[in-house]
């Protein structure tokens, strides 16, 4: 099974984002043998003409010239510099890599990905690039009768995921998240699915379950990108709900148990992971992909 990773991910700077964790996550896949490191796939960097299906000509130039201001930073509350904008370009790269493994295989893992807050004209939320919309606006211009399914778990709403793929009647965005945390002003995805803080493993799959399958009945996606993020769980120091890592692991398997029961091609991403201990979020990373491969893994 092939998976997209680079160790270029790891960036060392200091912030609330520990970027090793996707090292460490590849790292225990490989230790577990879930993944073989044959099937390791450095990404390519995207397009220009890739990034401009997403992102407005003024933020693509400031993007690839490298050149942000200290307002940019402010607004993507983040310190930004060459190695965090090379890094930003390569999660591009590796998701739309591992949506065309999945157009041709039926599945593309990627273990990094799922920058959900970044806009058309701006970064937001530790996002520069919004690599989902990238390759999804890529897919489509490929295969303009396919129909896409975002499907945004991250216990923040995919706010520049919605605004940018906002009027494509081929692609459904779907984002269940808490009300009460960032982003301050929600944006509106084709659905929204909100919840109050504290709310328990099993309310929230059964909610989040229910109205998944009525998407699917009804959109009938060919293809779905899953945002798979790890903020859910109850211990994360950016998240208000109440998740344990066996309500993930359940969460994960219905996803890929709906995904499979409706012929999808699909894409995982990781997304968001504030874990105190840095152990959680990996593990909580590493079941999601663990659980990919087998369930999705051998279609």
């Amino acid at each position: 099974m092939k998976i997209i990773y680079s160790p270029l991910y790891t960036i060392e700077v200091a912030h609330k984002f520990k970027t090793e964790k996707f090292e460490k996550t590849c790292g225990l896949l490989l230790k577990k043998k879930v993944i073989s490191a044959e099937k390791i796939i450095e990404p390519e960097m995207p397009r220009e003409d890739d990034l401009l299906l997403a992102h407005s000509p003024g933020w693509v130039r400031k993007i690839l010239d490298m050149k942000m201001t200290p307002e940019d930073e402010l607004t993507a509350e983040m310190p930004v510099n060459k190695d965090v904008i090379f890094a930003h370009l390569l999660h591009c790269g590796g998701t739309c890599m591992a949506a065309e493994i999945a157009i041709k295989e039926g599945l593309g893992l990627h273990c990094g990905g799922g920058a959900h807050h970044a806009h058309k004209n701006y970064g937001a939320g530790f996002c520069l690039i919004n690599d989902i919309a990238v390759a999804a606006k890529k897919i489509l211009r490929q295969n303009p009768k396919m129909r896409i399914l975002v499907i945004d778990l991250d216990v923040h709403q995919g706010d520049g995921t919605a605004e940018i793929l906002k009027g494509e009647k081929n692609i459904f965005t779907f984002s269940a998240h808490s009300k009460n945390i960032y982003p301050p002003r929600k944006a509106k995805s084709s659905f929204d699915l909100e919840f109050d803080s504290g709310v328990s493993g099993s309310l929230y799959n059964k909610s989040v379950m229910e109205n998944l399958e009525k998407i699917f009945s009804s959109f009938k996606p060919d293809f779905v990108f899953y945002n798979a993020g790890a903020d859910v769980y109850a211990k994360d120091t950016l998240g208000d709900l109440s998740l344990t890592m066996g309500d993930i692991e359940k969460r994960d398997e219905m996803v890929f148990e709906l995904i499979k029961r409706n012929s999808c091609k699909a894409v995982v991403t990781m997304s968001g992971g504030y874990a105190a201990d840095i152990k959680d979020t990996v593990k909580i990373h590493f079941n999601t992909i663990k659980k990919a491969v087998e369930i999705l893994g051998k279609n």
